[in-house]
């Protein structure tokens, strides 16, 4: 991968980190595995509890709560196949 190609990537995954926000659900394209266990389901809509931003290189990070584990995981937003405003967005003080 060369390096435009991933400043590309990264800048992609920041627009959408940015676009989603906490209380939208998200879907996954493929579950995701850590330490060969199943941590999240695909196509299982995931409420996004909470936003971690990082900066360059380091991706920022959604946070869903496990319906396997019960754990609260940091996704990366490339993982997403699509995601859905929530209906009543949390509002900010």
């Amino acid at each position: 991968m060369s390096v435009l190609d991933y400043t590309e990537l990264h800048m992609e995954t920041e627009l959408l980190w940015n676009e989603i926000d906490i209380g939208d659900s998200v879907m996954l394209d493929a579950d995701l595995y850590e330490s060969n266990r199943c941590k999240l389901h695909k196509y299982q809509a995931y409420e996004v509890v909470a936003k971690v931003h990082c900066m360059a290189p380091e991706p920022s990070r959604l946070v869903v709560e496990s319906d396997v584990t019960g754990e609260f995981i940091k996704l990366h937003p490339a993982l997403l196949c699509s995601y859905q405003s929530a209906e009543n967005p949390i509002s900010r003080a």
